[in-house]
C-alpha cells in the first residue's frame, strides 16, 4: 500500500471519528432542550433527503451532454440543492412533536456541510506536514 493511501485512511477515520463527536455533542445539546426525539427523527431524515438532493443535481444533468451538462450541474448544486436540502429539513422538523424551530432544523441540517468544509480546510492545511512526516519516516 502506498504510503499517500495510508495517509488518507489514517485521516479518513480521524474525521470519522471526529463526525461522530460532533453528531454526539449535536444530540446532547437537543437532549437538554428536551427535543433528543424531535433531533433523532430530523437527523434520521437526512439520509433520504441526500439521496434525493444528489439526484436532483445529476439526474436532469444526464440528460444534458458536454460541458453544459457540468454548467446544469453547479447551477443545480448552488441553487435547487440548498433549497430543497434546507426546506425538507424544515418541513421534517415543523412535522415532528414537539416541532422545532426554523433555526433549529437548519442547524440540523447545516452541521454536516460545516463538518465537511472543516474537514476540507484542515485536510488541506495538513498537506504539507504530513508529507514532511512521512519523508521523515522514509516512507518517500
Amino acid at each position: 500500500m502506498h504510503p499517500f493511501h495510508v495517509l488518507l485512511l489514517v485521516f479518513a477515520l480521524f474525521a470519522l471519528v471526529a463526525f461522530a463527536f460532533m453528531i454526539r455533542w449535536e444530540r446532547s445539546q437537543f437532549i437538554e432542550r428536551g427535543k433528543g426525539h424531535c433531533w433523532r427523527r430530523v437527523r434520521i431524515s437526512s439520509i433520504p433527503i441526500a439521496i434525493f438532493a444528489v439526484a436532483i443535481a445529476v439526474v436532469p444533468t444526464k440528460a444534458v451532454s458536454g460541458m453544459e451538462g457540468l454548467a446544469v450541474f453547479y447551477g443545480l448544486l448552488f441553487t435547487v440543492v440548498p433549497i430543497f436540502w434546507f426546506g425538507a429539513h424544515w418541513l421534517v422538523g415543523k412535522s415532528v412533536s414537539p416541532p422545532l424551530s426554523f433555526g433549529e432544523s437548519a442547524a440540523i441540517a447545516g452541521s454536516p456541510i460545516l463538518f465537511g468544509l472543516a474537514v476540507a480546510y484542515t485536510a488541506h492545511a495538513l498537506q504539507t506536514p504530513a508529507w514532511l512526516f512521512l519523508k521523515y519516516l522514509g516512507l518517500l
